[in-house]
C-alpha cells in the first residue's frame, strides 16, 4: 500500500515537474517573438520581409512578426501607452526626437558596446552614425540611405518655355508662377511647385527650407538658432509669398486655401497616380526612389533601373537655392530611417539581434538604394 502511495506520489511529482517545464519552454518560446513595426507597404514591405526571414533562418528559435503600413504617431502613441511592438521605424533622421526625445526608444549603448555589438564607425558611414544620436543619446540604428534632390519634368518645363530647371528661390517662385494653371471655378488645376509641408511624405517642411536658405539649426554655443539666425525669417518670408504669389493673386490667406484643397485631392503617393507622375504638379522634392516608380509604377521597389526605362520624361537637379547661398547649389540631402527598442519590450536580447540583422544586411540595403 506505501509502495503504491509512493508511486502515485511520484507521479504527481512527476506530472507538475513535467507541467512546469512544458510552461517553461512555451514561456520561452512565446518570448523570442519580436514585434517589428514599419511603414512600409508593397514592394518595400517584401524587401523588408524577406530581410526578416533572413533573421530567423539565421536564428533557429527566434519568430518575428512584421505589421507593415503603421505610420511614425502611431507607433509612438502605442508605444506610450504601453502596447507597442518591439521595434519601430523613424522614416527620415528630422523624426529621431520623436522616439528619443520622449524615451519611447531604449537607450543602445550598452546593446552596441556589448559582445553581440556593433563597431558603427566601420559598418556605417559618419553622417548615418551622427544621424542616430538625438541631444547626445543614441537610441536607433540607421537604416538604408537615401538622397534626396530636385525633380522636374521636362516636357512641362519646355512648354512653359524654360529649357533648364530654375537654381534660385526667385527662379523657382517665377517657373511656378508660369507653371500653376487654375480650373474655372478658381481652384488650383496644375502646380508648378508647392513649398508646403505635408503635401507628400517627403515634402518641403523646414528642413528642406532651410537647406535653401542656408539656415542653421544651432550656434555656435550649441543653442538652438532657430530665432536668432535672420535666414529663418527670410525663408519663411520667401515662403509666405510664394504661396500668395503663385496661388493666391496676392493674397496668402486665398492661396492656402486652394493649397489645402489641391493637397486634400492629391494620387497616391507609391504608384502611378502621384501627382508628379500624372502631370499635376511640375516640380517636386523628393528621393531616390522616384526613378524605379518612374519606370514600373506597381512593381517598382523591385526594379533593375538598367533594364527598366523610364515611362516619364524627367530631370534631377540640386535644390534651388537663395542669391546669398548660391555656393550651395547642386547639393542635395542624404538623409536615413532610424529604427529603435521600445522601452516597453520584453524581449530586448532578441529585439536587438533582429535590430542589429536589418541594420547591417547588405541585401536589404542595395535593393533599398
Amino acid at each position: 500500500m506505501m509502495k503504491k502511495r509512493l508511486f502515485a506520489s511520484f507521479a504527481v511529482v512527476a506530472m507538475v515537474a513535467g507541467s512546469l517545464v512544458a510552461a517553461s519552454s512555451a514561456s520561452q518560446a512565446a518570448s523570442r517573438t519580436v514585434v517589428v513595426w514599419s511603414p512600409y507597404q508593397g514592394g518595400n514591405l517584401d524587401l523588408w520581409n524577406a530581410a526578416i526571414k533572413r533573421i530567423e533562418t539565421a536564428n533557429p528559435g527566434l519568430s518575428v512578426t512584421s505589421v507593415g503600413n503603421i505610420d511614425m504617431a502611431k507607433s509612438l502613441a502605442a508605444i506610450n501607452a504601453g502596447n507597442g511592438p518591439d521595434i519601430s521605424v523613424s522614416n527620415g533622421n528630422g523624426n529621431l526626437g520623436w522616439f528619443c526625445g520622449t524615451g519611447a526608444w531604449q537607450k543602445l549603448n550598452t546593446l552596441i558596446a556589448g559582445p553581440n555589438g556593433i563597431n558603427m564607425s566601420a559598418t556605417f558611414n559618419a553622417a548615418a552614425v551622427a544621424s542616430s544620436i538625438s541631444n547626445h543619446v543614441r537610441c536607433a540604428l540607421p537604416l538604408y540611405s537615401e538622397v534626396f534632390a530636385f525633380y522636374f519634368n521636362k516636357d512641362l518645363l519646355a512648354k512653359a518655355g524654360f529649357t533648364n530647371p530654375p537654381k534660385t528661390t526667385n527662379e523657382l517662385l517665377a517657373y511656378s508662377q508660369k507653371l500653376t494653371t487654375f480650373n474655372s471655378d478658381g481652384s488650383i488645376k496644375t502646380a508648378g511647385f508647392l513649398p508646403w509641408a505635408g503635401y507628400y511624405g517627403f515634402d518641403m517642411d523646414s528642413m528642406w527650407l532651410g537647406q535653401m536658405f542656408g539656415a542653421k539649426w544651432y550656434g555656435g554655443n550649441q543653442a538652438a538658432a532657430f530665432a536668432s539666425d535672420p535666414r529663418w525669417t527670410k525663408a519663411f518670408t520667401w515662403q509666405h509669398d510664394f504661396i500668395a504669389k503663385v496661388f493666391g493673386g496676392g493674397n496668402f490667406d486665398k492661396g492656402s486655401k486652394l493649397l489645402v484643397k489641391f493637397v486634400a485631392a492629391r494620387g497616391g503617393e507609391w504608384g502611378a497616380d502621384h501627382d508628379f507622375m500624372t502631370g499635376r504638379v511640375a516640380m517636386k522634392w523628393d528621393a531616390n526612389w522616384m526613378g524605379p516608380m518612374f519606370c514600373d509604377p506597381d512593381g517598382w521597389a523591385m526594379v533593375d533601373l538598367a533594364k527598366c526605362p523610364s515611362k516619364l520624361n524627367f530631370g534631377i537637379a540640386g535644390f534651388p537655392v537663395s542669391a546669398d547661398n548660391s555656393a550651395a547649389y547642386g547639393s542635395g540631402v542624404v538623409g536615413q530611417g532610424q529604427m529603435g527598442i521600445s522601452k516597453g519590450s520584453k524581449n530586448v536580447k532578441d529585439a536587438w539581434i533582429v535590430l542589429k540583422g536589418l541594420a547591417t544586411d547588405t541585401k536589404l540595403n542595395a535593393a533599398w538604394d
